[in-house]
């Protein structure tokens, strides 16, 4: 099985690299815990460049203890993308900077943030079958801690992996990246995932599944904008109390 959601840190082989965004405590924890975590930042030769600020790092980990360890007894500790392979830094690097743009309907293109563990969480588990040649190149496994909005509103936040199941490809991919219909769709519910998750902080005693239901019925009736489907909601709820008074 390619993708596994699984309880507890996973067994990973091969050189390994932790992938993650600027967030407070990231450079201190991994000189803390690793020799020599050489950062390289992802941006660097690519269209993004010039939102360097913006861009994840990629670093080198110890074959043993280190920031795995750290974060197999801790996996809030940091947020990013463990990554294993058995290709040099230079090709997994080729191989995670042609997956920052994505291509979709046709000629539009998109920074896809699939380091981000929470889109990971959505769009690498459709990263299997045939799209593993594309998607992972050299990479052999992925694994990141989190989920989906879903996930974390019922508190179901775990280990996720995506392993290489066929041949991992030392050849970088002349074809652009395109996301096909479901991967698009992912994308989609992430948002309207989003949507319900920030309307139930504030708005408890409901389901997650029940305003999903209900953002999908608002969309459909034109309620496109966030504060028109924001009232479209409260609609809801005063008219299931009036239903149930």
């Amino acid at each position: 099985m390619s993708y596994q959601r699984m309880p507890q840190f996973p067994s990973l082989q091969g050189h390994t690299y932790w992938l993650a965004e600027p967030q407070k405590g990231l450079l201190e924890t991994l000189y803390e815990f690793e020799p020599d975590p050489d950062p390289m930042p992802l941006f660097t030769d690519t269209s993004f460049a010039a939102q360097a600020s913006l861009s994840p790092l990629l670093f080198t980990l110890s074959a043993t203890d280190g920031l795995a360890a750290q974060l197999a007894k801790d996996p809030k500790k940091l947020t990013g993308l463990l990554i294993t392979t058995r290709e040099s830094r230079t090709r997994l690097l080729q191989q995670l900077r042609s997956l920052l743009e994505a291509r979709f309907l046709q000629r539009r293109k998109a920074l896809l943030r699939y380091y981000d563990p929470r889109v990971a969480s959505y769009l690498l588990p459709t990263c299997t079958g045939a799209l593993q040649a594309r998607w992972l190149g050299p990479i052999t496994d992925i694994a990141w801690y989190g989920g989906t909005w879903a996930d974390e509103f019922a508190d179901g936040q775990q280990w996720h992996r995506l392993r290489h199941m066929e041949q991992p490809d030392a050849k970088a991919s002349p074809v652009p990246l395109a996301l096909n219909d479901a991967q698009l769709q992912r994308l989609v519910d992430q948002g309207y995932e989003h949507f319900a998750w920030r309307w139930l902080v504030s708005h408890k005693g409901y389901e997650m599944t029940q305003v999903l239901d209900w953002i999908e019925a608002g969309m459909a009736a034109g309620h496109t904008q966030h504060t028109s489907l924001n009232a479209w909601l409260d609609s809801q709820t005063m008219m299931q109390g009036a239903q149930q008074g």
